[in-house]
């Protein structure tokens, strides 16, 4: 069957796009009368994919940029080796067209001036110069030797005699001068090196254009050039895999993923170009065993194997190494970063707890989005629109004079609710003010700028500033909140061969309220403040000891100062001091072997004490690109600012009555929550044996326990009464009947999962990746433990993606979601309490698009991309948390340029 005759069969008719409901309680129009539109959907869907399909057979296409370039880097320097300089340059100079590298550029240079092409060789050598490397000073040594050897190959040249010149055939006519003579018309033979117009040969004997001039003759054979003495001038050759993925989250120092004590995946450069995608999350979402959800518009949640949840907090996530949690709440807000898409080189994901480097909160692991160096890459622009009113825009000006380099980026993004949850004919309820069509609304500006001290050593400075508006759910009763919050940060890092120091500071100050509430209820107005200074400094050292085994030590410091302010807080909110030291050891057994131990203690002033995070890990490498991996560690989370100093009256349902949540009542002022807590063991096997293909799988084992959780409420007693604990509330004029806040879930859960994943590029032009994920959760109760049973895992989760380069600039990718069903237990306002229930959430798939066209050189590209392809063609709308927005489709074009 033909790919259009698929398209033709198994059809579900699907109906126009629908408009958000003008209130959350409003129904939903029946699947039979969405018909006729679904069918006009699934044909352009199937259609694009012919199309798309069709290009890639028809034309062939790049592949994968980073593999076809190792494969053609790998393939030269093997030539170059072999004295094969012709093919060997030819491969290098392919695999710098498809990723360009300065590295590459330096080989390249060599093997003209291994070969005696001097004049080449300087001129690659002058390329590798314009990218400003470090070395500069010894390539300008080496540029002038050369050139001084040119010079004197020249001379030389130019002193030989010259041959004479061969006599003129015999031809019938006049009488021919004679043999000292020579003939009308003639031109005597060039010195070796020269064209007969008197220029310069083509470096190794090719033949010149001529320009204007027409072709010139092709240089007399002369002495060949001697080869230059590649050890005595040129230097070493640049052996390394340039093209190989590194990461240096897990260690806290480059390396392969091969050589990683945590499994770690990568979002390519490449992946974030053709996913379309302007949601950091969602370019998460196709990491195996990530969880990521998207509420309203302007909330998206993301945790990995497990336990996420609204305002999840169970993930450290990082950028160029500096947190960007909210220490407030212990959440990221996604959409309220000073960068955007276009400023990510990749971002690392390291799958598993990291405490033993980074501390509280790398609890399920860490997302470390890492940034283009100042410097690197080229100046643009990027715009988009989208229905809906979806709007993004990104401008940035990148360059280097000498040693100093900078990076400046502005943008604006806006995204819309999924659904408005306020229609606006209701009279019974007040609302905060913020649009009810607006999700998130983000003004970014940010500044990076570094400045080279010498060899190894570098000075990185930078600042950020968002201003945002997003729509999110807060916890318990708080499930539709607004929130307006101001982003500042400003940095500064030294990096040197052996000591690396880093400080910062981040400013947030916003203002919070209910997005509606019945009248004569409150809106819950607060403003959230937070100060937080961070400095580390690192030592790192390379030694042998003994001489058969290499150490890499890491040995840092750590100090955090954060000052946090909200009227949902207790009025005397204490400054806290933290700090921390850490220690890692990789020691490498010969070529096979890498033992990994790691520890780190905490300070944290809430719990008055110490904190200690050990890992250790052992990897055996059967060979240099396959690598197994068995690894445990513990980590921890402590109590965030709300958790720990909540202290709040909550307006229940009944007129008079409320909740006093807060951590520590009268009753129980000493009352300490404690950090949640995780042990985990892991095993796993990467082969990245082939540069078609590349696989991981992994399995591991958790127990999580002293999850913290909102505690049931309890009425108040008559006991408590005579604490001062209950009765009339002089401040809101309300009786407070029931208590309430944060405590540490009594259950223990033991969790077992695994995940397989893999990367196939079979042809060139053809990227397909695929992984799966598998998580059991068991709850273990102790005696007196009645908590609900809490499924809020998928037990299953599968993602799948194909990506398409064509030479005829058309570039794109499709990637397909699933998760399975989950439950989960919330807690709403029932009459005079409030209850915890369960809500089950049905499974559900995810389809997403792009196609793009580049031109002009691949400097302009246009773009479409197509969010939730799938949605009306389901039988129910996609949810992917039981109050959430019903997550419908949307579209996107955009327009880049870059200079």
């Amino acid at each position: 069957m033909s790919s259009s005759d698929s398209c033709s069969h198994g059809r579900r008719d699907a109906g126009p796009a629908l408009p958000p409901t003008n209130d959350a309680r409003s129904a939903r129009p029946s699947v039979e009368a969405t018909r006729p539109a679904r069918a006009a959907l699934a044909r352009r869907l199937c259609a694009a994919a012919v199309l798309l399909g069709a290009m890639t057979a028809a034309r062939g296409a790049l592949a994968d940029a980073r593999t076809e370039a190792r494969r053609h880097f790998r393939a030269g320097m093997e030539l170059i080796a072999q004295k094969q300089y012709e093919e060997g340059i030819r491969q290098l100079q392919k695999a710098n067209e498809i990723l360009p590298h300065p590295n590459v550029v330096f080989n390249i240079a060599r093997a003209h001036a291994e070969s005696g092409n001097i004049e080449q060789a300087i001129a690659a050598y002058r390329e590798y110069l314009a990218s400003d490397p470090a070395d500069r000073d010894q390539v300008t040594g080496i540029v002038a030797q050369l050139e001084q050897r040119l010079a004197a190959q020249r001379a030389a040249a130019a002193a030989e005699p010259r041959p004479p010149a061969a006599p003129a055939p015999q031809q019938p006519g006049p009488p021919q001068p004679g043999p000292q003579q020579p003939a009308a018309g003639d031109t005597p033979a060039q010195p070796a090196g020269q064209t007969a117009a008197g220029g310069a040969a083509a470096p190794g004997g090719a033949q010149g254009t001529g320009g204007a001039e027409g072709p010139t003759a092709r240089p007399a054979p002369g002495p060949a050039a001697a080869p230059v003495d590649a050890a005595g001038i040129v230097g070493a050759a640049r052996t390394e895999d340039v093209y190989r993925e590194t990461v240096i989250t897990a260690s806290r120092g480059a390396q392969s993923p091969l050589d990683s004590p945590n499994s770690t995946t990568i979002v390519t450069r490449q992946d974030i170009r053709l996913s379309g995608m302007t949601r950091i999350p969602e370019l998460l979402r196709r990491v195996a065993g990530m969880d990521v959800m998207q509420i309203t518009g302007g909330d998206e949640n993301v945790s990995m194997r497990g336990f996420n949840s609204r305002l999840a907090n169970k993930l450290l996530v990082l950028v160029d190494g500096r947190t960007v949690k909210n220490d407030v709440l212990g959440s990221t807000f996604w959409e309220a970063l000073s960068i955007d898409v276009e400023q990510i080189e990749r971002i690392e994901v390291v799958r598993g707890p990291g405490s033993a480097l980074y501390g509280a909160d790398a609890f399920t692991g860490i997302v470390n989005i890492i940034t283009i160096p100042p410097g690197a890459g080229k100046s643009g622009f990027r715009v988009g629109y989208g229905d809906h009113q979806q709007g993004f825009g990104s401008v940035w000006a990148s360059a280097r004079e000498g040693d100093f380099a900078y990076r400046l980026s502005a943008g604006y993004t806006r995204y819309p609710r999924w659904t408005r949850e306020v229609s606006g004919d209701r009279i019974d309820l007040e609302t905060s003010g913020q649009s009810q069509d607006l999700g998130a609304q983000n003004v970014r500006i940010d500044l990076r700028a570094s400045q080279r001290l010498g060899p190894r050593r570098e000075l990185d400075v930078g600042a950020g500033y968002a201003r945002s508006e997003l729509d999110i759910y807060g916890i318990g009763p708080f499930n539709d909140y607004n929130l307006e919050v101001t982003n500042a940060d400003a940095a500064i890092a030294y990096r040197g061969e052996n000591v690396n120091a880093r400080a910062y500071y981040a400013n947030l100050d916003g203002y919070s309220l209910l997005n509606a509430a019945y009248l004569g209820h409150t809106l819950y107005a607060g403003r959230p403040r937070q100060h937080v200074a961070n400095a580390e400094l690192e030592f790192v050292k390379t030694l042998r000891a003994p001489a058969a085994v290499v150490h890499d030590f890491h040995i840092g410091l750590g100090y955090r100062l954060k000052a946090t302010d909200w009227s949902y807080l207790e009025d005397d909110m204490p400054i806290e001091h933290h700090g921390s030291v850490f220690l890692q050891d990789s020691m490498r057994l010969g070529e096979r072997v890498t033992l990994v131990a790691s520890g780190r203690l905490d300070y944290v002033p809430y719990l008055e004490r110490l904190i200690p995070s050990p890992r250790g890990s052992v990897i055996v490498k059967p060979t240099d690109r396959q690598a197994i991996r068995l690894s445990g560690s513990t980590a921890f989370r402590s109590p965030t600012a709300l958790e720990a100093y909540v202290d709040l009256p909550i307006q229940l349902a009944l007129p008079g009555l409320e909740l006093l949540s807060t951590t520590r009542p009268p009753v129980r002022s000493g009352f300490i929550i404690d950090p949640e807590q995780i042990i985990t063991a892991e095993a796993s096997y990467l082969n990245q044996q082939s540069d078609y293909f590349e696989f991981e799988v992994t399995a591991y084992y958790n127990r999580v326990s002293d999850l913290i959780v909102l505690a049931e409420p309890q009425r108040t007693t008559l006991s408590q009464r005579a604490q001062g604990v209950g009765g009339l509330n002089p401040e809101t004029g309300r009786y407070t009947s029931g208590l309430g806040g944060f405590e540490n879930q009594c259950d223990v859960y033991h969790v077992v999962g695994g995940e397989l994943g893999g990367r196939v590029y079979p042809v060139e032009g053809l990227d397909v990746f695929a992984n799966y994920a598998l998580n059991l959760s068991r709850q273990q109760r102790p005696d007196g433990c009645d908590a609900l049973e809490d499924r809020r895992t998928s037990q299953h989760k599968v993602n799948a993606g194909v990506q398409v380069r064509t030479p005829a600039g058309v570039d794109g990718e499709v990637t397909f979601h699933y998760q399975s069903s989950q439950a989960w237990a919330e807690q709403v306002p029932a009459g005079t309490v409030i209850a915890t229930t369960i809500y089950p959430l049905p499974a559900y798939t995810l389809l997403n698009a792009r196609l793009g066209y580049r031109f002009l050189g691949s400097r302009a590209e246009i773009s479409a991309t197509v969010f939730n392809a799938l949605d009306g063609i389901a039988d129910r709308p996609l949810q992917m948390h039981p109050f959430g927005n019903r997550i419908g489709r949307r579209f996107m074009g955009f327009f880049r340029y870059s200079l």
